[in-house]
């Protein structure tokens, strides 16, 4: 069997790292998809990468099961609100001009517009109306490029893994960025703790049509030396405590609602400390800056 090239670096040592039905939202696919895995670089990926990822109008109708403005409030504005928390603790958006690419309805920029000096959102045109209340909105990476507009902070969140070509859409967000700014990145890290103890039962469910790429530490670092940009900071970000990855572990299967609190939420942080301190945590987050 012929198979391509890495998308990254090229490389022809690939292997299969999967060929079997993966997930599409809640349900799995009647046919199967291979998953590729780069030696050289250590990515995985799609080996038919799908370009309608890059569109939110399709995507989050597939994939949320809606696209709306009132959907995307509901279901992640909770989530996005928690994690830019946590970035508020290692940069500082105040006075800042803030560009969020993959914004959304703009639950994130609509939290950081009391501190920030300028915000913008970067997103499908079916949010446009409803960004542009209080932000500048671009519905595309040639509206941002021609706009002139050049941003303190670039956020691209949960966002990466779904292109097609990942160093081409960072090379579009660098053309945009001050000659001193930054760009935070959170992408899902695909050596996590639930790979390594589940295994098999977490893979089956964690392989989805909605990813192009599963990225890791190797992966990531190899990405930001090819594109000659500096890695400001790198760590771990977890998403659920300890006691959802038990209940994992007991059950073989994607945990939904209610599970029980087997370890208390004093102990469940330190442990929760540890695992993004060992870049084993369901995220990884980048900033990164130009050289």
């Amino acid at each position: 069997m012929k198979i391509n090239s890495c998308p990254l670096c090229r490389s022809k040592n690939i292997k299969i790292l999967w060929n079997d039905k993966i997930r599409i939202g809640k349900k799995f696919s009647k046919k199967k998809y291979e998953i590729l895995k780069c030696i050289n670089c250590d990515v995985g990926y799609l080996k038919d990468r799908q370009s309608f990822l890059e569109d939110n109008k399709i995507f989050r109708k597939i994939f949320d099961g809606d696209n709306s403005v009132l959907k995307y409030q509901s279901f992640n504005r909770p989530r996005e609100i928690k994690k830019i928390k946590k970035i508020q603790n290692l940069i500082n958006f105040k006075n800042k001009s803030v560009l969020e690419s993959n914004c959304g309805a703009a639950s994130i920029l609509d939290y950081l517009k009391k501190d920030a000096k300028l915000t913008a959102g970067l997103d499908s045109s079916i949010y446009r109306s409803h960004v542009e209340k209080k932000h500048l909105f671009f519905s595309n990476l040639e509206d941002l490029r021609v706009s002139k507009y050049k941003f303190d902070l670039i956020i691209s969140l949960a966002e990466l893994e779904h292109k097609k070509n990942p160093l081409n859409f960072i090379r579009q967000l660098k053309k945009n960025l001050k000659a001193k700014g930054k760009i935070i990145f959170r992408v899902p890290n695909f050596n996590n703790i639930y790979m390594y103890l589940i295994g098999i039962d977490f893979l089956r469910f964690d392989f989805r049509l909605s990813h192009n790429f599963y990225f890791n530490e190797k992966s990531l670092d190899y990405i930001f030396k090819k594109l000659n940009m500096k890695v400001v900071y790198k760590g771990g970000l977890q998403e659920y405590n300890i006691n959802h990855l038990i209940e994992y572990m007991k059950i073989g299967k994607r945990v939904k609602g209610l599970y029980e609190e087997i370890i208390p939420k004093r102990k469940f942080k330190v442990i929760e400390k540890n695992i993004e301190r060992h870049m084993l945590s369901t995220s990884l987050l980048y900033i990164v800056s130009l050289k």
